[in-house]
């Protein structure tokens, strides 16, 4: 009994290490990224202080480029009132988002059947990097919360399928609200297949004389459109514009993001997913095991409407693929389970931290490495310069009273001008050369920009940081 205490303690110590060093470790080492993450970080900003919990807003305007529910902005509001505004209340949410996703798998399986099998899942998914690469498991987007709560339907609707867990079927409706709440129309992207799976396993008329369908079917549809109407009501022509740019996406290119038909198999097979060969081998192998038959049909029909939806929809980003990742963990780690399975030495505790080590242990490392250090994509990096100039000047006073000079996106420089508010400091950020006064500290990135305030003033360079330069306007040429 004590050794089996000392068992559990060590390997729930290992699960959560491991949890540290993907998700956790240096998690507000890197400024707040261009796009969503500093989009999430303003709103969040926003609406803790103005307290209006449906609407986002940017600038005190309402924030119709955001067009997600709130589900995600609140649980940032509840960490920048707990820890303060800063890039780890930020980013917390999708590190614990992703760290519940492992968790589940392992003990989904645990409990179903080995812990060799459960640990396998849990080690290919996390050191699988599109888990946690930026837009996932390591930045403030919503797409990590999102795909925590879709596995958690997807397990509900198991449950309810295959183990007559009546009850499962009202979980299921509430974490498809949840993961409405976080993302609207991509939430329903397995619905497809579980209309299939509950046909294919003849489960209809089961589904339709429990009183849990109904109860969740009425909570899923009275909580998101009263959403939706209630955010169209504070602003107005919400419901257009999700029509338009959310149901829409897949005929049309929304901001520019029109890839090939095969731009998700080509990332899972080069980089998002190293595991990705192993797949097809371990659904076939569950596939041909009778007793797991029903389980290769189930993650079959998942992955394939999921994946057809987003391969056909014109508008493609890299990261919509987040919520496949489980269901491909599955698939290898079977494989690797059965490889262990007809190993010929003993099967015990010694050789079961063998394999496992033999097999993890540097898909591990380099997981463990990529979140150290956090590196950004240089192109990027060189877009994001008066950002990370920003942040790495955020913890003094060399900020108060500057003037930022770009005409480039600057929804994250705003996030360092609301943290620099909140230390009761203050900066500024403009577009126009003509605005700019004698005595003014300028901090500006863009070449063109930096020959207009040469060509009209004189001045002295007081820091500089790659392309990004710090100078004091003395006078008018």
């Amino acid at each position: 009994m004590v050794h089996k205490q000392y068992y559990t303690s060590g390997l729930y110590g290992i699960l959560f290490m491991a949890l540290y060093f993907v998700f956790f470790q240096h998690l507000d080492s890197f400024h707040i990224r261009n796009w969503d993450e500093s989009m999430f970080a303003v709103n969040a900003y926003e609406m803790n202080n103005n307290n209006n919990f449906i609407v986002p807003f940017y600038k005190s305007v309402p924030d119709m480029w955001n067009s997600k529910p709130p589900l995600q902005l609140w649980f940032q509001v509840l960490f920048i009132k707990l820890i303060g505004y800063s890039e780890l209340a930020i980013r917390l949410p999708s590190a614990i988002a992703s760290s519940g996703s492992a968790l589940l798998l392992f003990f989904f399986f645990k409990k179903r059947t080995s812990n060799i099998l459960a640990l396998c899942v849990f080690f290919v998914f996390i050191s699988s990097g599109g888990v946690s690469s930026f837009h996932a498991g390591r930045t403030g987007d919503a797409d990590a919360l999102l795909s925590f709560f879709m596995l958690c339907y997807c397990i509900a609707f198991y449950k309810w399928l295959f183990e007559n867990n009546q009850k499962s079927i009202f979980y299921f409706f509430i974490f498809l609200t949840l993961a409405f709440l976080t993302k609207s129309i991509a939430s329903l992207l397995f619905l497809p297949a579980v209309l299939v799976l509950t046909f294919y396993f003849k489960k209809t008329k089961k589904l339709f004389i429990t009183k849990w369908f109904y109860a969740g079917f009425v909570l899923f549809m009275s909580v998101s459109i009263s959403f939706i109407l209630l955010r169209d009501v504070q602003n107005s022509g919400y419901i257009s514009y999700l029509l338009k740019n959310d149901v829409n996406r897949i005929n049309n290119v929304i901001e520019s993001h029109k890839e090939p038909f095969d731009f998700y198999f080509n990332n899972l097979f080069n980089n998002r997913f190293v595991w990705f060969l192993l797949v097809l081998p371990g659904i076939v192998l569950l596939w041909i095991n009778k007793k797991h038959k029903h389980d290769a049909i189930f993650i079959s029909l998942l992955f394939t409407a999921y994946f057809l939806i987003i391969s056909f929809s014109t508008t493609k980003l890299e990261w919509y693929d987040l919520p496949l990742f489980p269901l491909l963990s599955v698939c290898s780690a079977y494989l690797l389970n059965y490889i262990y399975s007809k190993t010929e030495f003993v099967k015990t505790t010694i050789s079961s931290i063998l394999f496992l080590c033999f097999v993890f242990s540097i898909p591990c490392y380099f997981s463990f490495r990529n979140a150290y250090k956090s590196e950004i994509n240089p192109a990027e990096k060189k877009l994001e310069i008066l950002t990370e100039y920003a942040f790495r000047n955020s913890k003094n006073t060399s900020l108060n009273n500057v003037v930022f000079l770009t005409t480039d996106y600057d929804r994250a420089l705003y996030f360092y001008k609301y943290k620099q508010n909140t230390k009761g400091s203050d900066f500024q950020i403009t577009t126009d050369v003509g605005s700019i006064k004698n005595n003014s500290t300028i901090i500006v990135a863009n070449d063109s920009l930096k020959h207009l305030l040469f060509k009209n003033f004189n001045y002295e360079i007081v820091d500089s940081l790659k392309s990004a330069i710090k100078i004091n306007i003395t006078s008018l040429k």
